[in-house]
């Protein structure tokens, strides 16, 4: 079959030959022995997107044109590799796609089909005819006088979801059930739950989905005190300040007398309050100071205490962070920028003041929980109806259908820990449970590849 293809090919191309020779005797016609793929893009290819009308129940497809032109394909000549980095979006109808391959020394390009008894079939390419590019998985292009040719494999990534999707697990352990007052803590790529069990905090960790408990015992109010910098985890306990970097042997690092709670840590310093508002350490806790606030400690939260970091986009030693909790019934939110590059001026906390214009502040729900997520702010609590998402830094406050929670969770309001992790993952455990929730969002788990190249 090949053979009686590439000699029509040749035929056709001996036919353009003798055709120029008459015009002009003098034009000579070179064969080359050597070619390549230089160049492959999807140039017409449709959409399908599916709707689902504000009832909830009634759907729609409708079709579109979907512009290509940004998923670049490489060209890897070592593997012999033609593939996208950069899957398509979900819907993308893959299998009729126009296709434009362009080759060194006008080689001839022949698709290899795949069919689902196992046999290939073979295709000429034609830059006007659709392309099952579902069944195409090898391409050939041959030198003009077809001496040779090289061959690649194709690879099309599809997206197979839209992004947007939340997909929930959990983990049992029997040794949390009736464990009260927890605190989820990521620390690099692991998490640790710190909660009440017969009186005292005792730790968790979680291995392979599961959660492990580890020998480490403090007080009871300890599982307040916990907070994650670098490569530790430190808790105030009883006015000492001490860290580990397993989670089970601790060593005491400093004195906190003057502490009433540890809050969280940025990558370089270290918050906590006191009777003077917020303090700071620069050094994992040997010494404190009293942080500039431009407005009264007095609204600073004392219950459902939250502390974010949110790394800048634009200085990577610069971090946004927010305390957001809770005080006499109402919602207090906190922001500052920590700059650490040197000669940088030290920014004061600045306080978020009740704002009747504003319709869309983030309701003071019991037990809140707000965690740093896709570029934002998300908040969880009261009955769990719905999570409230900031894009704004927490200025105003959307409810977020994407972020629906398990049937099996649960709308009775009862006190939670919720983390997230370096991976985006969203861990969730309620009070005297023995479960721990887990989900993404889909898109913040898609492998982000290098798409520009710098010498």
């Amino acid at each position: 079959m090949i053979k009686k293809l590439l000699s029509c090919v040749l035929m056709a191309s001996a036919v353009a030959s003798l055709s120029s020779c008459l015009k002009d005797n003098e034009e000579e016609v070179r064969y080359y022995n050597d070619t390549a793929v230089t160049s492959f893009a999807i140039t017409t290819v449709n959409k399908y997107t599916h709707t689902i009308a504000k009832d909830g129940v009634t759907d729609s497809v409708y079709k579109s044109s979907y512009d290509a032109k940004h998923h670049s394909f490489y060209i890897d000549q070592v593997r012999k590799l033609v593939y996208n980095p950069d899957s398509l979006p979900c819907g993308v109808d893959a299998s009729k796609a126009i296709c434009a391959i362009a080759t060194k020394n006008g080689g001839a390009v022949v698709l290899m089909m795949a069919s689902k008894t196992g046999k290939d079939s073979i295709v000429y390419y034609n830059p006007k005819d659709s392309l099952d590019l579902t069944r195409v998985h090898k391409l050939r292009v041959y030198n003009t006088n077809a001496s040779a040719y090289r061959e690649y494999a194709l690879k099309v990534n599809v997206h197979r979801q839209t992004g947007e999707e939340l997909t929930w697990s959990h983990s049992d352990a029997e040794s949390l059930a009736g464990v009260s007052g927890r605190r989820l803590v990521t620390r690099r790529g692991d998490i640790f739950l710190f909660g009440v069990k017969d009186g005292k905090t005792k730790v968790w960790k979680g291995v392979n989905g599961n959660f492990q408990q580890l020998g480490a015992t403090f007080s009871g109010s300890a599982y307040k005190n916990v907070v994650a910098m670098g490569d530790y985890l430190y808790l105030l306990d009883e006015g000492k300040l001490t860290r580990s970097a397993d989670g089970t042997n601790w060593h005491k690092v400093g004195v906190g007398a003057q502490l009433e709670r540890l809050i969280g840590a940025s990558d370089k310093k270290m918050y906590a309050l006191s009777a003077d508002g917020i303090v700071v350490s620069d050094n994992e806790g040997s010494t404190w100071k009293v942080a500039t606030l431009d407005d009264s400690p007095d609204n600073l939260p004392t219950e459902n205490v939250n502390f974010i970091v949110v790394a800048s986009n634009i200085n990577r030693q610069t971090y946004n962070l927010f305390i957001i909790g809770t005080r006499d019934g109402k919602t207090k939110i906190w922001r500052k920028v920590e700059e650490n590059a040197k000669n940088s001026q030290e920014q004061p906390w600045a306080y978020y003041p009740p704002d009747d214009y504003n319709k869309l502040e983030l309701p003071a729900l019991a037990n809140l929980q707000v965690i740093g997520y896709d570029g934002g702010l998300l908040a969880l609590g009261g009955h769990f109806n719905k999570f409230y998402f900031s894009r704004d830094e927490g200025l105003t406050w959307l409810g977020k259908k994407v972020y629906d929670l398990p049937k099996t969770f649960g709308k009775s309001a009862q006190p939670f820990s919720m983390a997230r992790d370096d991976k985006n993952i969203i861990y969730i455990t309620k009070d005297d449970e023995p479960t721990v929730w887990n989900g993404r969002l889909a898109r913040l788990g898609w492998e982000q590849n290098q798409t520009e190249f710098t010498k």
